[in-house]
């Protein structure tokens, strides 16, 4: 391998690995809403992620153009699926919601045929088997019906963590309609420039106390996973191939798991070992379905900050 294509793929690792940590940093702010988490982790990643823009000469490039109402709706997509995604965590653990947040794939297999008019094949079928066998077992079919052995908010926290999955699938064919249009860092600044405004509300509900106290753990989240997560991923993913950095993308919900075993002491059961490999290899499969459609030429895989990387841009 030459020596710029080995420093790309490190650089897609390291992305997968750093997006990988943004529930398990979550775990460690305090006394906020997950709403407000939100907000303060994406604006000071926006921030550092426009000041790196500026200093390459990239940001001038930034503009609006047409299918606005679209973008704006990514917006909307984002803000739902980070804050059902945290909401998860806090009420399951962050091991089980990364897994459920992994069903994307999943969802946008079902509304593919419907909104982009593509048909199932035997691997998205497949795909979709094993993804749905994977939520069962990593739920817990015990835990699917209501009863007294089941802690308080369990179920809603499984419920906010399909949600994420459902969202971030949205996000995925939201942008595929919005790639011929914008680029993904015009698709991250502008639709986080939406999100920020949706979740106002929350902010206001923020006492300044509770701000400072967390401020180091919010820049960590906004600096280190949404803006250099996503430099890294997409320098990195100009030297890579659409299928290897679809291999590598599943590092993320791994070291998830791992981390959250090693610093959290989230238990791995074996349920969530075998939920783990269904899941991960419905979305391996539906990175193949999604290779096999495109002709052999590069493909950069768009991701926004701290998603599944499962849909791709020609360049």
């Amino acid at each position: 391998m030459e020596p710029q294509h080995l420093k790309a793929n490190i650089q897609v690792v390291a992305a997968s690995v750093i997006y990988g940590f943004s529930g398990i940093i979550f775990m460690y702010v305090k006394n906020m809403a997950a709403g407000a988490v939100v907000f303060y982790q994406l604006l000071f990643g926006l921030l550092a992620l426009a000041g790196y823009l500026a200093v390459t000469g990239k940001l001038s490039g930034i503009r609006l153009r047409g299918k606005r109402k679209t973008l704006m709706l990514l917006g909307a997509w984002q803000a739902g699926a980070m804050l059902s995604y945290y909401t998860a965590v806090s009420f399951t653990n962050v091991s089980i919601s990364v897994l459920l947040l992994y069903t994307a794939p999943f969802y946008v297999l079902l509304l593919a045929p419907v909104l982009l008019k593509e048909k199932h094949s035997r691997k998205s079928v497949a795909a979709l088997i094993l993804s749905l066998a994977g939520v069962v077992i990593v739920i817990g079919p015990e835990n699917l019906v209501s009863g007294p052995g089941i802690e308080p908010g369990y179920l809603f926290g499984v419920l906010m963590g399909l949600f994420s999955g459902l969202f971030y699938a949205c996000i995925t064919v939201t942008s595929r309609y919005l790639r011929d249009e914008y680029s993904a860092f015009e698709q991250i600044l502008i639709s986080t420039c939406v999100t920020l405004v949706l979740l106002l509300p929350f902010v206001r509900e923020t006492p300044a106390a509770a701000l400072i106290e967390n401020l180091p753990v919010l820049l960590f989240l906004g600096v280190t996973i949404t803006s250099v997560g996503s430099i890294l991923y997409f320098t990195g993913l100009v030297h890579v191939k659409a299928q290897n950095a679809s291999i590598l993308s599943l590092l993320e919900p791994v070291s998830t798991i791992f981390f959250a075993y090693l610093l959290l002491k989230d238990p791995i059961s074996s349920e969530t070992l075998i939920g783990c490999v269904l899941i991960l290899s419905s979305s391996f499969l539906a990175s193949l379905e999604e290779e096999s459609k495109t002709e052999s030429e590069p493909v950069l895989k768009e991701k926004m900050p701290g998603v599944p990387q499962t849909f791709s841009k020609k360049v």
